[in-house]
């Protein structure tokens, strides 16, 4: 493919609405594109990411971050969904078909580098890439955190909640979750605690595969 199939695709997430709230019964025209998802992941991967790796103890837990790589992994860690759709667990895909599917996705593309900075995302085996997936859940909490406040039944949404109790440690995106409590509730959250857990993050975040 050339590079402007790739920016094909990556216009394609924009007509993709997150399944994940559809499932919570959000009506349609007031769900998130997937590329409104990964706006955001990428924002806060440019400009909180490097601030949150000091963690709750305010001691840094790594240094020499490569913010560039981390922008370009928020923008492709949903890219497959171009092509196979957003697949959750009511999807009835199992994981590890899921997960060969995403794979050819991104192959079809036929970027390499696209391809490997997906994977790294994919096996968390890098600083950088760990931060972005902490990044993908606290997005997916603040965004609840955003549907309640304007009025839809905190019940129906409380697993996307549970996700920042379990993988969400940076100082800069716990503050962020502090904030979207206090904003919605009108009172402060103690510090979430998170849950040492070596499964990927979408089992954290939702208790069981995505």
């Amino acid at each position: 493919m050339s590079v402007h199939d790739v920016m094909a695709a990556a216009g394609k997430l924009k007509s993709v609405k997150r399944q994940g709230w559809l499932d919570a019964g959000i009506p349609a025209e007031q769900v998130e594109s997937v590329a409104d998802h990964s706006f955001r992941v990428a924002f806060m991967a440019a400009f909180l990411a490097p601030r949150a790796i000091g963690g709750k103890s305010g001691r840094t837990r790594q240094r020499g971050l490569d913010v560039l790589k981390m922008v370009r992994m928020a923008l492709v860690h949903d890219l497959a969904e171009s092509v196979v759709g957003d697949l959750t667990p009511r999807s009835g895909v199992p994981p590890k078909m899921k997960a060969r599917m995403e794979e050819e996705a991104m192959r079809s593309l036929g970027d390499r580098g696209l391809l490997a900075i997906w994977k790294e995302y994919e096996a968390g085996r890098s600083p950088e890439a760990n931060l972005v997936r902490e990044a993908d859940v606290a997005e997916r909490v603040i965004t609840a955190h955003e549907y309640i406040g304007t009025g839809h039944p905190a019940g129906r949404l409380a697993h996307f909640l549970e996700g920042g109790k379990y993988e969400v440690k940076g100082r800069e995106f716990l503050a962020l979750l502090d904030g979207c409590i206090h904003k919605r509730t009108g009172k402060r959250h103690p510090e979430i605690p998170p849950m040492r857990c070596k499964r990927p993050v979408y089992r954290c975040a939702f208790g069981r595969p995505r």
